[in-house]
């Protein structure tokens, strides 16, 4: 309370502390006004809190009574009035539309990406395609090729010949052409006359008795000679292979 009191008596005879008062109220005054003010400013509250009281540290003891209580009072109004203007100048008003240009630019770095990606998985799958179809023809060659060869004798059947595992594997390749060869795929259209007439000759040969008739077997023999399939499947699976 005596301090006050002599603080209001030097007021009373000192315009300049009386003007730095004055100053400082409003300061006060205009940040109470401030709609902001209940805003959290951007250094922490403890933060501040410290730098206010490290600063009211620094002022020299010596001197009147009054010079520290005015300083005090103005240090701590600028500091507040600092706070609440650095948080004004933020920017609250959304961007300025962009020109349709840079809109176009944006989208086009941002698609690029995602269309070198399908691009990558497009080329994958073309090249899957066409190294399954090379792979199905391969192994049904092979099969083709034993029943064109000179057959083995059926033990069980006298005069029959034996292809129970021609007949098998036959079916199995059937099987996973259904499942994973695509004929109508743009990577094996230039194989699918092939394929079909693979399709057929393995179909007959699925048919087939363990211990087939020679006669039966000799009318697959034929049918494949005059199509001349093995040497077909042969060129195309070199050209799937690339």
């Amino acid at each position: 309370e005596a301090e006050a009191a002599r603080a209001r008596a030097h007021l009373g005879t000192c315009a300049a502390c009386a003007r730095d008062l004055a100053e400082s109220r409003a300061a006060l005054e205009l940040v109470r006004r401030d709609p902001l003010r209940g805003a959290e400013p951007p250094v922490p509250l403890g933060a501040l809190a410290a730098r206010v009281r490290a600063r009211l540290e620094e002022v020299p003891a010596g001197g009147r009574v009054w010079r520290p209580f005015l300083a005090g009072a103005g240090l701590l109004a600028g500091l507040v009035l600092a706070a609440v203007v650095s948080r004004a100048l933020l920017p609250t008003t959304p961007p300025a539309p962009r020109s349709p240009a840079a809109s176009v630019a944006s989208s086009s770095s941002e698609a690029g990406p995602v269309a070198d990606s399908a691009d990558a998985i497009r080329r994958l799958e073309h090249t899957l395609e066409r190294e399954r179809a090379a792979h199905y023809l391969s192994d049904a060659q092979d099969v083709l090729v034993t029943v064109a060869s000179a057959p083995q004798r059926c033990a069980r059947r006298r005069s029959a010949v034996e292809v129970g595992p021609e007949a098998e594997r036959s079916r199995e390749l059937l099987a996973r052409r259904r499942l994973f060869v695509e004929t109508d795929a743009a990577s094996t259209v230039v194989a699918r006359d092939v394929l079909d007439d693979v399709e057929e000759m393995l179909r007959e040969v699925a048919a087939l008795d363990a211990c087939a008739r020679p006669q039966d077997l000799e009318a697959i023999r034929g049918e494949i000679a005059r199509r001349h399939l093995l040497m077909k499947i042969d060129l195309v699976t070199r050209e799937l292979q690339g």
